[in-house]
């Protein structure tokens, strides 16, 4: 199984965690998996017996993944780039599970807010795969859109649309279909983000409804999962357009359906705006830019600030029982990512009514990137915008979109 580290979480999160979270029907919390220092002796075993690249990379993922749910965001780190040090060598015989490293080492980079790092590791990952299969491989594509991503996510949406065009237009020409599409959904939601930002700009608005049209009317084969993505996506737009009705057609048509197999999201409310040492987080963008004078006196955010919450997503698609299990620092902010979790309704799910559901566990960070200049200063010093991620450390719920098949 592929860590949970390894697949970035935009589209689908997390398909497996190496310390996992689980509930009971009586609300027990249980961990589950090895514990770190298990995975810590048997990667330190693995190095000093010399074992084959492939399981040193599989055991350095495990003890990764237990560093960064444990909170040990810079050890995992160092766990990573050691590894690196020792396995880029062999990339001609493990390009998989090398690029799979360098994908971790990404997640890291971006929780710890080094965007550079986070930019090198994507790039690495892509031409790892690039260098054993061709520029033509289904899996160097996909690892294409998220360079994409990448890009999207560093504020260079330009680029980033370039990239999901170009890969759009190769995997239509090579024959994968589930790669276009991926692609065209890329798209649309760099067209969401846009928008996003500037809502009363009608050109914008026409622009992310033909994207979610062309997604929704003109699917391309073996696409139906996409088709439904973009509808949840026009349902979001037009609840926040104040178009009646739409979140619960939606619902009605999941319900006449049965329902899903795994939890669907359909709709929250955004972060609400939150403060760490009197900075506020945008809740659109996630953070908020400031002056030089806001630079110098940022508070450095060298230790991470992390919580996990639980919850539960019911057979009818609400959440209930929202609660941290595990925090690390000051707690301003927690109570809006408790809102928004809150606020989150889920298609109706097709399993036993009698059934307490899916629980769910996700990892938010507050964070904040090092600035690459720093005017007035030398000292490396992180923006002064503050950053939420999340990655999700739920254990199978989630399916992967795009890797399952062409």
């Amino acid at each position: 199984m592929r860590s949970a580290l390894s697949v970035l979480p935009l589209a689908a999160l997390a398909l497996g965690s190496g310390a996992a979270f689980a509930q009971s029907a009586d609300n027990q919390i249980i961990v589950s998996g090895t514990p770190i220092e298990e995975s810590g002796r048997a990667l330190a075993a693995c190095i000093e017996q010399g074992c084959p690249p492939e399981e040193d990379i599989a055991l350095t993922l495990a003890h990764a993944e237990n560093q960064f749910i444990a909170g040990d965001y810079k050890d995992g780190e160092a766990t990573l780039s050691r590894s690196l040090s020792r396995n880029r060598q062999h990339k001609a015989s493990v390009p998989v599970p090398l690029s799979d490293l360098y994908r971790a080492s990404g997640r890291f980079a971006v929780h710890l807010g080094e965007a550079r790092d986070f930019k090198h590791a994507t790039l690495d990952m892509r031409d790892v795969l690039k260098d054993a299969f061709g520029d033509d491989d289904r899996r160097v594509l996909i690892a294409d859109t998220e360079v994409g991503d990448s890009r999207a996510m560093l504020g260079f949406p330009n680029g980033a649309r370039r990239i999901y065009e170009d890969v759009e237009k190769r995997a239509l020409e090579l024959g994968y279909p589930r790669v276009a599409s991926f692609a065209r959904l890329r798209q649309a939601l760099l067209s969401q983000a846009e928008w996003d930002v500037r809502e009363h700009n009608p050109a914008l608005l026409e622009k992310y409804e033909a994207a979610l049209a062309r997604l929704i009317h003109e699917p391309l084969e073996n696409s139906a999962d996409f088709v439904m993505v973009a509808e949840v996506m026009k349902a979001r737009l037009n609840r926040k357009l104040d178009r009646p009705g739409a979140t619960d057609a939606l619902i009605e048509r999941f319900v006449a359906m049965g329902g899903t197999d795994t939890p669907v999201l359909l709709f929250n409310e955004p972060l609400d705006s939150v403060s760490e040492g009197g900075f506020p987080v945008d809740r659109r963008f996630g953070f908020i830019q400031s002056n030089t004078l806001d630079r110098l006196t940022t508070p450095q955010l060298n230790k991470p600030r992390f919580i996990d919450v639980g919850f539960w997503v019911r057979p009818d698609g609400t959440t209930d029982e929202a609660e941290v299990l595990r925090a690390q620092g000051p707690e301003g902010w927690h109570g809006a990512v408790l809102d928004s979790i809150s606020s989150r309704r889920y298609a109706p799910l097709d399993i036993d009514r009698t059934s307490p559901g899916f629980f769910q566990v996700e990892r938010y960070t507050l964070t904040s990137r090092f600035a690459d200049e720093t005017t007035g200063t030398r000292i490396r010093r992180r923006e002064p915008g503050f950053r939420i991620e999340r990655l999700d450390l739920t254990p199978e719920n989630t399916k992967d979109l795009i890797t399952t098949q062409s």
